[in-house]
């Protein structure tokens, strides 16, 4: 049989069989992949630390006729603090959820999984806010899909968002000013545009590194949330 040397981050575990593991793994060069671990919840197991949720590893998987079968595996990170904290284990179940229901199996990917793993990085340092990390993966989420809205001027007039006057607007193709406010919107305070105007625009390690006020954050993670629903619905 075929063998595939793949790196990647386990993004769901799933128990199978009375002691196996099935793993939905996000790897570099392949995208999504379904693998099953033999025997992984047993303690002694060769592939218990590295079937673990969220642990990034090399993995080397054996292709069947209808699946792959890991037959071995090496550790990177197990982002292991984030297990320890329930609120930063709640958001990176649902960056990893993100992934899992929106890409499908052999989709090139690289790009997000850098994303994700940058993400999961933070969350694991545990020094930025958690919904901060989620605004930053969410919004350049729909930039890796090309979905992301324009945030820097009116996507109808090109005012730029510094000079609107009388507020600004979101829709999920991008800002307007209160002239061509669009019939699915929300608005966003200028401290929220400049945040998301930031993310968009910087590179991806920089792009976590902004202070916000506890109220701009709450914003942000409104406005990313009613972009994904938008999203979701178009999907």
């Amino acid at each position: 049989m075929k063998s595939v040397k793949a790196r990647g981050i386990v993004l769901r575990e799933y128990e199978a069989g009375e002691s196996d593991k099935r793993l939905l793994l996000l790897c570099k060069g392949y995208g999504k992949i379904v693998a099953y671990a033999r025997g992984a919840r047993k303690p002694s197991s060769k592939f218990m630390a590295c079937a673990q949720l969220f642990t990034y590893a090399d993995f080397v998987l054996t292709q069947g006729s209808n699946f792959h079968s890991l037959a071995q595996a090496e550790v990177i990170e197990n982002f292991y603090p984030i297990r320890q904290n329930y609120d930063r284990f709640v958001a990176a179940c649902l960056i990893a959820g993100v992934c899992e229901k929106t890409l499908w199996e052999n989709l090139d990917c690289d790009e997000l999984l850098l994303l994700l793993l940058k993400s999961f990085s933070n969350l694991a340092r545990g020094k930025l806010p958690t919904e901060q990390i989620i605004c930053v993966f969410l919004f350049r989420f729909f930039t890796f899909h090309g979905t992301a809205p324009q945030v820097d001027s009116c996507v109808l007039c090109s005012t730029p968002a510094n000079e609107m006057k009388g507020g600004a607007f979101l829709s999920p193709e991008g800002l307007a000013c209160c002239n061509h406010k669009p019939h699915i919107c929300r608005p966003v305070s200028a401290a929220a545009v400049a945040a998301l105007t930031y993310i968009q625009k910087s590179d991806l390690a920089k792009s976590f590194l902004f202070n916000a006020h506890e109220n701009v954050l709450k914003e942000l993670r409104q406005a990313v949330d009613f972009l994904w629903e938008n999203y979701s619905q178009s999907t």
